[in-house]
C-alpha cells in the first residue's frame, strides 16, 4: 500500500511556547485519518527558529502522543552544518521515535555531499530519510550520487522535493535496476497522484497537518487503481493548497496555521518563519472561504 506522511507544522501559543494541546490535536487527527507517519522539525516545522531545548521537548511530546498508535514519528535533524546535525542526532537518540530525516545544509562549505550523507547514515542508530530539496539548499545530487547513498542499509527513504519530473522517473528506474530497497516519497503537493501512479511508494507533504484526509484518499484511490478518483482528490488537494497558501505562496506557514486555528485545532496562527502581517484580512477571508468549501474533505 502507498504510504502517506505529513511534514507537520509546529503549533505555538501566542507567547511563542509550544502549543501542547494543539500538537496533540494535530497528531491524533492525523492518526484518525490513517497517516503512516508524521515528520516534525522539517522546513514546514520551522526547525531553524527554535532552541535546542525547544526542539528536544517537541520530540519528546510528539513521541509520547504517538506512542502505541502505530503511526511513525520522523524527526528532522536539519542544521546549518553537518556537525550540528550530528549533535542533534546524538541529543534526540534517547527518545522513542522511528527515523531521522536529514537535509544537507546550504552551500556554506566545500564538504562532499555524498560523504556528508554517508557520515550521517553511518552514525545513525535508527533508519534515516534523506530530504532532497535543491530549492532549499541549492544541492542537487546526480544519479551516481543517489546510487551511492541508496546502497547504504540505514537509508530508509528519500523525500524528493526537487519539483523535477525527470528525477522522479530516474530514481524509480535506478532503484529497480540496482535492486535498492529505498522508499521513494513525493514531497510536492501538486504532484502526488502522478508520482504514486508512476511507482513512488508514497508522499511526504507539508500540507499534511491540515489535509491529511485528502492525502490518504489520493493514496487509497491509487492503491485501488481508480486513477480518475485519485485525480479528483488531487485537484481538491491543489485547490486547498492555493486557498490556504495563496496563489503566490504568500501564506505557506501562517496560512496553514490560521486554517488550523479556525478549525479549533490549535490556539494561535503564530509562526516564526514568516511575517504575521502576511495574514491580511483579505487572505483570512479567502482561507475561511476555502475551509467552508472543502470542510467535508478536511474532516
Amino acid at each position: 500500500m502507498k504510504k502517506v506522511y505529513s511534514a507537520s507544522v509546529t503549533p505555538l501559543l501566542a507567547d511563542g511556547t509550544l502549543d501542547r494541546a494543539g500538537l496533540k490535536n494535530i497528531l491524533q487527527r492525523n492518526v484518525r485519518h490513517g497517516l503512516n507517519g508524521v515528520f516534525i522539525l522539517g522546513s514546514m516545522g520551522e526547525w531553524g527558529s527554535f532552541s535546542d531545548d525547544f526542539k528536544e521537548n517537541l520530540v519528546a511530546e510528539s513521541a509520547a502522543i504517538l506512542s502505541g498508535t502505530g503511526t511513525e514519528l520522523l524527526v528532522g535533524i536539519n542544521a546549518t552544518s553537518l556537525a550540528l546535525s550530528r549533535q542533534s542526532m546524538n541529543r534526540y537518540r534517547r527518545h522513542a521515535f522511528d527515523s531521522y530525516v536529514f537535509m544537507l545544509p546550504g552551500r556554506t562549505s566545500a564538504l562532499d555531499p555524498v560523504k556528508s550523507i554517508l557520515a550521517v547514515l553511518d552514525a545513525a542508530d535508527r533508519p534515516v530519510f534523506y530530504y532532497h530539496c535543491p530549492p532549499n539548499n541549492g544541492i542537487d545530487l546526480n544519479l551516481d550520487q543517489f546510487d551511492a547513498i541508496m546502497a547504504h542499509p540505514n537509508l530508509k527513504g528519500i523525500k524528493n522535493s526537487a519539483s523535477n519530473m525527470w528525477l522522479r522517473r530516474e530514481l524509480i528506474l535506478l532503484r529497480n535496476d540496482r535492486g535498492h530497497r529505498t522508499l521513494l516519497l513525493e514531497g510536492q503537493e501538486w504532484a502526488t497522484d502522478e508520482a504514486l501512479i508512476a511507482g513512488y511508494d508514497g508522499m511526504l507533504c507539508g500540507l499534511g497537518a491540515l489535509a491529511s484526509k485528502v492525502m490518504v484518499a489520493i493514496a487509497r484511490a491509487v492503491d485501488q487503481k481508480n486513477f480518475p478518483e485519485a485525480v479528483d482528490h488531487q485537484n481538491t488537494f491543489i485547490r486547498l493548497f492555493h486557498g490556504v497558501y495563496g496563489r503566490k505562496l504568500e501564506n505557506v506557514w501562517v496560512g496553514q496555521k490560521y486554517a488550523l486555528t479556525r478549525l479549533g485545532l490549535i490556539a494561535s496562527p503564530l509562526t516564526l518563519a514568516q511575517e504575521m502581517t502576511a495574514l491580511t484580512p483579505q487572505r483570512q477571508a479567502e482561507i475561511e472561504q476555502c475551509l467552508a468549501e472543502y470542510r467535508d474533505a478536511l474532516d
